[in-house]
């Protein structure tokens, strides 16, 4: 049964919208954002920070994000790197189009058309989960173009044997559909280790948010995964996956997981690093799903040591 939310709570929400929407503007202002609308189609809005540094690094947020996000760990990535943040198509101001198919497939075509039309021919590479999955497939799409590659707990992998959110969205369970408050703080205890402490009104305003996406997510989750294919034994968990693309990524790879994943489990990096030729693995064993909230001047260093490391 879906949660039905008083005009108080609904007033509050409110609030707390707009406190998101002054924070990202003030921090967006201090980290010098500059906005640009790629128009499409689809309309994709994206970030930049910077332009005078050699490296340019192309950041690719996760399912149900936005590319803001990223605020927080480009405070300590700024000063060495260029910074490209999208709005994947369907989220953030990128708009929802009913009309389109958000498969992997036509991220990816999405995300080439982008990179093409805003001129970039060499840069860093960084995706989390669901960015992750996208940054996959944009790697092995553009291998001269992609200098280095950073997997922050990245989906399209899969690791037989080892419960995923994959199966339990096969055994007709989404951790996004949040009908109500309780689902809301089961979606956060599984994405962070320790949830970070928000005021009142911003968490009724992300519970709101997220009962109101609930069906939108739906649609993009099941395109993105090909769940008809998947449900109707077409295809296994494992053909639909990007295993199989690991042999051919020739630039060098770092995958970054938290040990406290229960969405994507850290035992897929080490499975993961024996499939592909030039990569690395550090298990972050402090973190959950998401290590750019959780830890981010920690996963920036790490980044920039791997960068600098790798850069040609």
């Amino acid at each position: 049964m879906t949660f039905k939310p008083s005009i108080a709570f609904r007033a509050k929400a409110k609030a707390g919208e707009a406190m998101v929407e002054a924070f990202f503007k003030k921090n967006g202002k201090q980290l010098g954002v500059n906005l640009h609308t790629h128009e499409g189609p689809p309309l994709i809005s994206w970030a930049k920070i910077g332009s005078d540094k050699k490296e340019t690094l192309v950041l690719i947020h996760g399912f149900g994000d936005r590319k803001e996000s990223f605020y927080f760990i480009s405070e300590f990535l700024k000063e060495k790197l260029n910074l490209i943040i999208p709005d994947l198509p369907g989220f953030g101001n990128s708009g929802m189009d009913p009309q389109l198919v958000y498969s992997l497939d036509n991220y990816t075509d999405w995300f080439g058309r982008f990179i093409e039309q805003t001129g970039l021919d060499s840069f860093h590479l960084a995706g989390c989960s669901m960015g992750g999955a996208i940054a996959v497939k944009l790697a092995a799409q553009f291998p001269s173009k992609v200098k280095s590659l950073s997997l922050v707990d990245p989906a399209g992998f899969y690791l037989p044997g080892k419960h995923s959110v994959y199966d339990e969205a096969v055994a007709g369970s989404n951790i996004f559909h949040i009908n109500s408050p309780e689902d809301f703080e089961t979606l956060q205890s599984r994405i962070f280790k320790k949830s970070p402490p928000l005021p009142a009104c911003v968490r009724e305003y992300m519970i709101l948010k997220a009962i109101g996406d609930r069906q939108w997510f739906a649609k993009i989750f099941d395109e993105l995964m090909d769940m008809e294919s998947i449900k109707s034994g077409t295809i296994s968990l494992e053909q639909a996956s990007l295993n199989h693309l690991c042999k051919d990524m020739t630039m060098p790879v770092m995958l970054f997981w938290g040990r406290h994943d229960s969405l994507l489990p850290w035992e897929t990096a080490p499975f993961v690093n024996e499939l592909l030729p030039r990569s690395q693995v550090h298990i972050f064993d402090e973190y959950g799903h998401a290590p750019h909230l959780e830890g981010p001047r920690k996963l920036a260093e790490r980044m920039l040591d791997f960068i600098r490391d790798e850069k040609i």
